[in-house]
């Protein structure tokens, strides 16, 4: 009796594993269906790259993109699917990532179906082999231009296309610190319109309106070096924060911007004695190793605008 016992043991024994390996192989089916249902389903891209930039895996997402092929995107090189520009960012960052064996965050831009041009947040990340060496790289992206466009609009003052005052708020900080590890002058500038309630009253608001982007052309035109923020803090009110040498080269700045606005012509009887639209302009200088914050900056230069105007307008003062 016992002999039979030891015979059968054999045999149930494969039967338990065949069981196990049955259950894990419709475990694996299972994930692999979630696997797909997530790729396929998912609104973002999801790829795969090896490491020559060859397109291993491509979710069903990448439809959305202009001049997408489903026959010939997995298996195709990044620079046969991209136009040149936007393949140079795609797979400088996947080089990246696989270089320094980090994952990587960063903005790229690709073109839709509908020839627009969208950005995207894209996480890249190594994966690796057993060894634990860079075989490929993965790429999750997600689509943020309306967000971003959002946020654009958030510090954009409608009329003049210029930042407004919360974004000013935003960059002074920044611009100071930068400034300060620059070793470099930080100048705020602030710029009235003389005499705008006048100007308003007497020729209208869209005729006042006119006036406002005509200075922020000024600012435009003056201030067009890397680094250089123009910003319309509120009604006639303007203001500008840059770096420079000297002094004098921030005053000379300023002196152009109100040149530019005194060229211009723009008829204002109330103004006198010039009868044209005159800007004042008053600056504040902050050292590299200034300790003042953004209160007493900005108190600096609007006392510098109050000398303007008591001078008389148009005039730059500091």
């Amino acid at each position: 009796m016992s002999a039979r016992i030891d015979e059968q043991h054999p045999l149930q024994v494969l039967q338990e594993e065949n069981l196990r390996l049955r259950a894990e192989l419709t475990a694996l089916r299972d994930s692999e269906r979630v696997f797909h249902a997530l790729l396929d389903n998912a609104p973002v891209l999801i790829s795969t790259k090896d490491l020559r930039g060859t397109v291993t895996m491509a979710n069903r997402h990448f439809d959305i993109l202009d001049g997408y092929d489903a026959a010939h995107f997995v298996g195709s090189n990044v620079f046969e699917l991209f136009p040149h520009d936007i393949a140079e960012q795609l797979w400088r960052n996947d080089r990246k990532a696989a270089l320094e064996k980090r994952a990587v965050h960063e903005e790229e831009q690709v073109y839709h179906t509908d020839k627009t041009l969208h950005t995207y947040m894209t996480v890249k990340f190594p994966l690796l082999d057993a060894a634990g060496e860079v075989v490929a790289t993965c790429a999750v992206s997600t689509d943020i231009s309306e967000a971003k466009a959002a946020r654009i609009d958030s510090v954009t003052d409608e009329l003049t296309g210029l930042k407004n005052r919360r974004y000013f708020n935003i960059r002074f900080a920044e611009e100071q610190k930068r400034a300060h590890r620059d070793q470099r002058m930080l100048t705020l500038l602030l710029i009235d319109v003389d005499r705008f309630k006048e100007y308003n009253d007497h020729y209208g608001h869209p005729r006042g309106d006119l006036v406002l982007q005509t200075v922020a052309d000024a600012m435009h035109v003056t201030l067009c070096r890397p680094g250089d923020l123009s910003f319309r803090i509120g009604g006639d009110e303007f203001a500008c924060l840059f770096t420079s040498n000297s002094v004098d080269e921030s005053v000379a700045l300023a002196e152009m911007i109100r040149d530019y606005m005194a060229a211009q012509q723009m008829p204002h009887e109330a103004n006198q004695p010039y009868g044209h639209v005159t800007l004042s302009l008053g600056l504040a200088f902050v050292p590299p190793d200034s300790e003042l914050g953004q209160g007493a900056i900005y108190e600096q230069g609007d006392q510098a605008l109050y000398r303007a105007k008591h001078k008389g307008r148009n005039v730059v003062s500091c």
